[in-house]
């Protein structure tokens, strides 16, 4: 937004007055100008939440039973920051995973499926596959 007004007696000009440079202020007469800019932004911030379930009955590389995370992360397909609530059970073998707009709170994406037909995504898919 901005904001003009005659720079000697801070009278505030008028729209048709104000983009005319040689026109005078009706108050005083002047030709100098003050312009008052304002600019705005805005802050975000989100919060998330991780939960991890390990059991000492396992070698170290299959501690890890139960990994539940519910965040805000950037999502490169969609190309903008989405809330993601996800769940790897793997003592039910179960994985869950839910993608939510923030803007609109609307699904982008839902898979519910056992952990062991879960495969081929992320990182883990071939090269060269979208």
């Amino acid at each position: 937004m901005t904001e003009t007004s005659c720079a000697k007696c801070n009278q505030t000009l008028p729209a048709d007055i104000a983009g005319q440079d040689l026109a005078p202020c009706p108050q005083c007469g002047s030709n100098l100008r003050s312009y008052l800019v304002t600019l705005t932004d805005q802050i975000t911030f989100h919060d998330g939440h991780r939960a991890r379930a390990k059991s000492p009955d396992f070698p170290s590389d299959r501690k890890l039973r139960l990994d539940t995370y519910s965040g805000v992360e950037p999502s490169h397909k969609h190309g903008k920051p989405v809330r993601v609530h996800r769940t790897i059970d793997r003592d039910r073998d179960w994985y869950s995973e839910r993608v939510v707009d923030l803007q609109t709170d609307g699904i982008l994406h839902q898979c519910e499926e056992p952990l062991s037909k879960h495969f081929g995504h992320g990182t883990a898919k071939p090269k060269g596959e979208p």
